[in-house]
């Protein structure tokens, strides 16, 4: 009975270190381009959206690595190779690119809206100059 506790205690760390080593990419990508986008002009890079390509790519690899590589070396690479174990890390995959979307879902709805240029009040306030005031 203590073997399938540690069994079960070590497939629940893996799972987590999954998600969290996911989350850590994520605080990365999105402070990358966040800074990318303040220094350079033009348009702004969408972290989540590099984020989730990113995601999965390394789910496409996971998979290769999971049904070819490591299912012909069972015995060095046994546990990795278990379909039980790849559905736990396409979970961590999963949960890391909801987390994404979240986080580009709130940071699009606190962010103020521009408004366009014909929803502007222009108030001439001397000949060389004119005053836009957003409605």
């Amino acid at each position: 009975m203590p073997q399938t506790l540690r069994l079960h205690s070590v497939d629940m760390s893996n799972f987590l270190f999954g998600i969290l080593s996911n989350l850590a990419l994520l605080a990365i990508v999105l402070i990358a381009c966040h800074v990318h986008s303040r220094l350079t002009p033009g348009a702004a890079l969408n972290g989540a959206r590099i984020f989730v390509a990113l995601e999965l790519t390394a789910l496409l690899l996971d998979t290769t690595l999971t049904f070819l590589v490591f299912a012909d070396a069972q015995s060095r690479y046994g546990p990795f190779c278990t379909p039980a174990a790849f559905f736990r890390r396409v979970g961590a995959y999963g949960l890391a690119m909801l987390a994404a979307f979240a986080w580009h879902y709130v940071a699009c709805r606190t962010r103020p809206r521009k408004t366009p240029a014909s929803k502007t009040l222009v108030i001439r306030t001397s000949p060389y100059s004119e005053s836009h005031l957003p409605m």
